[in-house]
């Protein structure tokens, strides 16, 4: 086989299904491997944007990975992730051939479309107020992916700027018809939104994998078992209390012709997207904390120094974590449920943040106890180009615990600068190679763009490599003294078992993700991605 390093993947279904079976061939491309994707003729149109797939065909002939009625066939389907789903069977039927994918991590499907095909849609947008708004109002199969144009119509009224219909029937009131017809252009106008409010259809896969910001209808299918949450987008369910969403049928059981779950609350639905337009409109800051098993008085002096500072606090916690009994509640503050074991820090501050709205997102940890007017010195840091601004962390004794991080000539690791000293070296904004992720302020755009969190850390050495991911996607990382704060420290890393193992795994991945970067820029401080291109 490696004689021989092109692998067939085929998955012949729909465009969301097709998409989202691309994550095979983004691991395929990673390990070296080319990948012939085998789907409908009319998907090519749509893959072709796919950069780790090297040719299309169509379905016929032997495939190495077959991915058809992979997830249809599983019975636990409900609550499996299609990229779960999807690496499962990939792993199964490549492992006679000696290659492992590794699981179901990372896995966000990406189209790149070409600049002059964005231009050409924004140029045919620029007449229209923004913000650009996206509507894709049904499946065209099923009515268990379908809302009643009554309900866009009564959304529309509740939005600002323009609002577009992509459906293939006729447009409801308040709406532009694009007259959706071709995918090709689809793809292309999507390209240009600022928000898409979608059932789970295709329209609603191709924003994800384009990076846009999302409001998802659930119904018969979960969009959060679909899409990836290193992708920027919040599900919204109907009215009532269902039991049978993400029943995961295309026929509803309980009423053919009118499904209980097309009822959706077109206020809820608008408050939800409004609070994700204004967010940006306001430069809105949003805090992201992800929890294990936080002590209660720790976790509320946290949100207490906070609850002035910020529009809104977004709480994670996973199934092996808890939120304490006597956890403070607040208006602003939000607690979501991670539906996974013992997922690890990275994986919950991306679901934490993709529930925030904020233009710029607060990552915390649960003990780190900010001054007041903390946040607005970060805040006042952040300009284009910027994508982190962390802050100064002393110990409760006073002593400094980071001050800004430094790697010194022929070291391949960091260091906290003025670690336990009393008086921090920098005395103003200082740009940084790497920085302490115990609390900064991110830019909401960066953190999508560098794909959040990578899901393999599972504590130690994500904050390293969320910067240098940050700075290779082309953003600056800065250093404020002038916003400070406490940080007790390992609150949660001593609760979550065999402390060695977690950092021997995180510093074997981080190697293999930047060891040449390391090597490269030895003596080169801050070190640059020149390497990438020799």
């Amino acid at each position: 086989m490696r004689s021989n390093p092109k692998i067939v993947v085929r998955r012949t279904a729909a465009i969301g299904d097709a998409l989202a079976a691309t994550c095979v061939a983004d691991r395929l491309h990673e390990l070296g491997y080319e990948c012939e994707f085998q789907t409908h003729t009319n998907i090519h149109c749509l893959l072709r944007y796919c950069p780790s797939i090297s040719s299309l065909a169509n379905p016929g002939g032997y495939a190495h990975v077959d991915l058809d009625r992979s997830y249809e066939t599983n019975p636990a389907r409900r609550n499996l992730h299609f990229s779960e789903m999807f690496m499962q069977r990939a792993d199964e039927t490549l492992r006679p051939y000696g290659i492992s994918l590794g699981g179901a991590l990372n896995c966000r499907p990406s189209l790149r479309i070409p600049r002059q095909l964005n231009q050409t849609a924004i140029a045919k947008f620029n007449s229209h107020p923004r913000p650009w708004i996206f509507f894709v109002p049904r499946s065209n199969t099923y009515n268990v992916r379908q809302v009643p144009d009554t309900f866009w119509s009564a959304l529309a009224e509740q939005l600002p700027g323009t609002k577009f219909w992509l459906g293939t029937h006729g447009p409801c009131a308040g709406t532009v018809d694009l007259e959706a017809r071709h995918l090709d252009n689809v793809i292309t106008w999507l390209s240009a939104a600022d928000l898409v409010v979608s059932v789970d259809t295709g329209p609603l896969h191709i924003a994800a994998a384009l990076g846009k910001q999302i409001v998802a209808l659930g119904q018969s299918s979960s969009p959060d078992l679909h899409i990836s949450d290193q992708r920027d987008f919040e599900t919204v369910w109907p009215e009532g209390n269902l039991n049978c969403l993400n029943c995961q049928e295309n026929i509803c059981k309980v009423n053919y012709y009118m499904p209980p779950c097309q009822n959706f609350d077109a206020v809820a639905v608008a408050v939800k997207a409004n609070q994700k337009i204004t967010g940006r409109r306001n430069d809105d800051v949003s805090a992201a904390i992800a929890i294990y098993q936080p002590e209660a008085n720790v976790l509320n002096r946290c949100l207490e120094c906070l609850l002035d500072q910020v529009q809104e606090i977004v709480v994670c916690v996973d199934k092996a974590g808890k939120i304490p009994s006597n956890a403070l509640q607040h208006g602003k503050i939000r607690y979501v449920h991670h539906r996974q074991f013992n997922v690890g820090y990275g994986r919950k501050m991306n679901f934490a943040t993709r529930h925030t709205s904020g233009r710029y997102v607060l990552q915390v940890n649960d003990d780190v106890f900010l001054n007041p007017g903390a946040v607005a010195k970060m805040k006042e840091c952040m300009a284009p180009g910027i994508g982190i601004v962390s802050c100064l962390l002393r110990y409760p004794d006073g002593t400094i615990q980071h001050a800004g991080k430094v790697r010194s000539p022929g070291q391949r690791g960091w260091g906290h600068i003025n670690h336990k000293q009393h008086l921090p070296d920098f005395k103003d904004v200082t740009e940084q190679e790497n920085t302490c992720g115990a609390c900064w302020l991110v830019d909401r755009d960066a953190h999508f763009q560098s794909g959040g969190y990578d899901e393999r850390f599972f504590i130690y050495a994500e904050d390293d490599d969320y910067c240098l991911r940050m700075r290779k996607t082309g953003y600056r990382i800065l250093f404020t003294p002038h916003a400070s704060g406490v940080h007790l420290e390992h609150q949660s890393t001593t609760k979550t078992g065999p402390i060695i193992d977690h950092l021997n795994n995180s510093n074997r991945v981080f190697g293999q993700l930047w060891g040449p970067y390391l090597e490269w820029n030895s003596n080169r401080i801050p070190g640059n991605f020149d390497y990438c291109k020799v």
